[in-house]
């Protein structure tokens, strides 16, 4: 009992945490915080999350993605500045995707940003939404291409950007979602063999391919 009504107490000091960011959120609309980003760094040598967020934006066009995947590109990082997501660091994403829902944004947006970070493994599901598909898979190639095209590219064990789990969910969702695009134009070079190392893995141990 005397577990149980401690864990109770630090279970509801969390959710008034909880509460009181969220309220404090709200009087700023996610559409609001796009500029903020701007002080958020992404990576030293690529920039800002506002950088990042205008390439992913361009990507998500270049994937041909319709109006609603390219407003929740838009707004797919903006939680990064709520209090709420500083507080709650595991939340990225889950609570834009609330956030936008409450704010009255469509609900393919909504959805397409709550997923964007899927799939978190190579068991894990991918975004269940075609807007939340293309999201994903923008926002995990413009990292693997930034991280390339700077040299930080994984060896041995030590890959700090998680840019194999990066390449794993592109393969994974381009597969599973049955999505049709040519490997030479999503990537060239390194990136293309560092995918292509990533689709024999998929296939083989996943799968089971022979």
């Amino acid at each position: 009992g005397l577990v149980k009504r401690g864990n109770e107490r630090v279970l509801k000091a969390r959710f008034n945490d909880a509460r009181f960011f969220w309220n404090v959120d709200q009087q700023k609309k996610l559409s609001e915080r796009v500029e903020d980003l701007a002080k958020v760094t992404f990576q030293a040598k690529l920039g800002s999350y506002l950088e990042k967020t205008n390439r992913v934006v361009a990507l998500v066009d270049e994937l041909g993605g319709n109006t609603h995947a390219q407003r929740a590109a838009l707004l797919a990082k903006c939680d990064l500045t709520t209090e709420m997501v500083k507080e709650f660091t595991d939340l990225q994403g889950v609570v834009g995707g609330l956030y936008a829902r409450h704010q009255g944004e469509h609900e393919a947006v909504a959805k397409a940003i709550y997923d964007h970070y899927l799939p978190v493994s190579m068991e894990g599901d991918i975004p269940s939404t075609h807007e939340g598909r293309i999201v994903a898979l923008a926002d995990k190639l413009d990292t693997l291409r930034g991280c390339f095209a700077v040299g930080l590219v994984p060896t041995g064990s030590k890959d700090p950007f998680a840019l194999r789990r990066a390449a794993q969910g592109v393969v994974k969702i381009l597969v599973e979602a049955k999505l049709e695009y040519k490997l030479d134009d999503l990537a060239s070079g390194e990136l293309r063999e560092f995918l292509l190392d990533r689709i024999q893995y998929y296939f083989r141990e996943i799968r089971g391919f022979k």
